[in-house]
């Protein structure tokens, strides 16, 4: 269907950039908000972890990110060249543990996990490969 793909640095002010491409692009291609939520908090977070904890140097390196609309799912690819770290590997925060007394992480990744359908991890010629999946379910004309 289409294809959005950027770059940005690994630099917090290039954040909000990437928020506006993709809500202008899902609301273009008439995502339901759900979902344009969905997307831009998962980027959002695995974004901001690979800044955060994805590199040993101070140097500027390129975070790309592609979203791809088919009939029936976005398709969400963030590729980076920071540490070998799987998200996803993580065991998921234990909720039952009130707030003040859990140990500080874990959260965001499980808002991506329970957001989203699919999610998965690669590292391949020294990249990251996170791709994320969330099923549309559009409305057919005539209902």
């Amino acid at each position: 269907m289409s294809d959005l793909v950027f770059k940005i640095r690994n630099d917090f002010d290039d954040l909000p950039a990437v928020a506006s491409a993709a809500t202008q692009f899902l609301e273009t291609n008439e995502i339901p908000p759900d979902v344009i939520f969905a997307a831009n908090l998962a980027i959002e977070e695995i974004v901001t972890n690979t800044i955060k904890y994805g590199y040993g140097d101070m140097l500027e390196h390129e975070i790309a990110i592609r979203l791809s609309l088919t009939t029936d799912a976005l398709k969400i690819e963030i590729c980076d060249d920071g540490n070998e770290f799987d998200p996803f590997s993580q065991p998921e925060p234990n909720l039952r543990i009130p707030c003040n007394q859990r140990e500080i992480g874990g959260l965001g990744i499980h808002f991506v996990r329970n957001m989203l359908d699919a999610c998965a991890y690669v590292r391949r010629d020294g990249r990251n490969i996170v791709s994320l999946t969330k099923r549309l379910e559009r409305e057919r004309k005539g209902d």
